[in-house]
């Protein structure tokens, strides 16, 4: 696995990030997206969130796992200069119900309350 970071959001104590592999690329030959990590920062330590999809989990044993997440965390909870204590959740969720809601802007500049379901296209893997 050749892991690629993407920030999503940052805000003074939080951050997202979409994970990638790129190793692996969808027909327009763009890395796979494999999860994502949700990070809060507090005084105390890191807490947060790692989705990592089902189809990537199961290619990783259990042990890579574990390496693989204390790696990530290792690299983005050391430089924020908080202490080195975290609490993360870990998910591998199935993506067959997987929507997004938002109320953004459509491509006819029209925004719309209604559902906009993004499926998770090229995280599917």
């Amino acid at each position: 696995m050749n892991l690629k970071l993407k920030r999503l959001v940052r805000t003074q104590n939080s951050e997202q990030y979409a994970l990638f592999d790129l190793d692996q690329t969808d027909g327009n030959r763009q890395p796979i997206t494999i999860g994502k990590l949700d990070l809060h920062y507090t005084g105390e330590g890191t807490y947060g969130t790692i989705l990592l999809w089902d189809s990537a989990s199961r290619k990783l044993k259990a042990a890579q796992r574990r390496a693989f997440i204390q790696s990530l965390l290792r690299e983005l909870v050391l430089p924020m200069g908080v202490p080195n204590e975290y609490v993360v959740e870990f998910f591998a969720p199935h993506l067959d119900e997987y929507e997004v809601y938002h109320n953004l802007d459509d491509e006819g500049g029209e925004g719309t309350d209604d559902p906009a379901p993004s499926g998770p296209g090229p995280a599917e893997g």
